[in-house]
């Protein structure tokens, strides 16, 4: 087994972030909770059955220990490099990229709004080191469907600003003060909601917020060029990020599946792939060029889903659950009567 191997294993990763961690030096409870969030299930990997802890924390024995940290008063920090005292806190391991890293790093650097991810600081480090970098990941080589042509964002300016202040929230853990326009022009004003994660939708080329919204309890997603007033409260709002997110991933989820079939005509099925491509979902075949396909979603991502399985036109059909259906023909009967006005 190559425990180290930095292409083949997870390890090496879990080592480097170890030693990085210790470097301030931790407790044998905080190493052991890092260890089980980033090994595998099978936790027993010695011939001795030891387990990966028992490597690292050296419990197997001289011959066998990894020697990677030394425990001093509880504490343990790297032994690796120059260390004297607990208090003279080395620097930590640097982060070493692969060739395929460095080249999808300087591809990185070239989309639409990455600025607003990294500091200006580190944009241009990044730009100098990779300036001999080659990348064959470029945007002339993809052919990009199924996207939506969003008007231009009109200040782009509040709309940077937003996005900072709800990573600086997501950071520091706190809550926020917000307003907001949803798509159909309600108007909420002063809510008050914790900020859970920011994802970018290549659908409508926009960021999105991830929140739990205080006020009803409930988690929801927004698009941050629609917030304003934005503001990070100290309030005590009685949860954390993670039992925040707990809630939305363990309480949110459909009890059913929505459940399409779909005809494979026009590319039908790519697209659908592609609208659904982060969610759990499976599919089979039916004959006759027609499938089944079955996803499984979270509450907070169901008007989204509606509005991709419209988009996608006659060739899909929704089997259940019933309410997604009405819901559905529903809409495409309003916007055929505002048509025909």
């Amino acid at each position: 087994m190559e425990l180290f191997s930095e292409i083949k294993n997870r390890y090496f990763r879990l080592m480097f972030r170890i030693i990085n961690e210790c470097a301030e030096g931790r407790t044998k409870s905080e190493i052991l909770k890092i260890i089980d969030e980033g090994e595998f299930e099978q936790k027993v990997i010695g011939k001795n059955q030891k387990s990966f802890a028992d490597f690292v924390l050296n419990k197997c024995g001289p011959d066998e220990d990894l020697n990677l940290l030394t425990e001093m008063d509880g504490m343990y920090y790297p032994s690796v490099g120059s260390f004297d005292k607990p208090e003279n806190n080395r620097p930590p391991l640097p982060v070493r990229f692969s060739e395929i890293e460095k080249a999808w790093l300087k591809a990185l650097l070239d989309k639409e709004g990455i600025k607003l991810i990294l500091s200006k600081e580190t944009f241009d480090k990044l730009q100098k080191e990779l300036a001999d970098t080659d990348t064959p990941i470029k945007d002339e080589y993809f052919e990009f469907t199924n996207r939506i042509k969003l008007p231009e964002i009109a200040n782009q300016e509040a709309y940077e600003e937003n996005f900072r202040l709800l990573l600086n929230a997501i950071i520091q853990e706190k809550p926020i003060r917000y307003n907001n326009i949803d798509r159909k022009g309600n108007i909420y004003k002063n809510r008050l909601a914790l900020p859970i994660s920011i994802e970018y939708s290549m659908r409508d080329g926009r960021f999105r917020v991830s929140m739990y919204l205080l006020d009803e309890n409930r988690p929801i997603m927004a698009n941050i060029f629609t917030l304003s007033g934005i503001r990070i409260v100290d309030e005590d709002v009685g949860i954390d990020r993670e039992t925040a997110k707990k809630l939305l991933f363990e309480q949110k989820y459909s009890e059913e599946p929505i459940v399409l079939e779909v005809m494979d005509r026009k590319a039908a099925m790519e697209r659908c792939f592609m609208c659904f491509s982060g969610m759990e979902r499976t599919a089979r075949s039916l004959g006759n060029n027609k499938y089944e396909i079955r996803l499984n979603y979270y509450l907070f991502e169901e008007e989204n889903i509606i509005r991709n399985i419209i988009s996608l036109g006659p060739y899909v059909k929704v089997i259940s659950p019933q309410r997604i259906a009405d819901e559905i023909v529903s809409r495409v009967k309003k916007a055929i009567s505002l048509y025909n006005i």
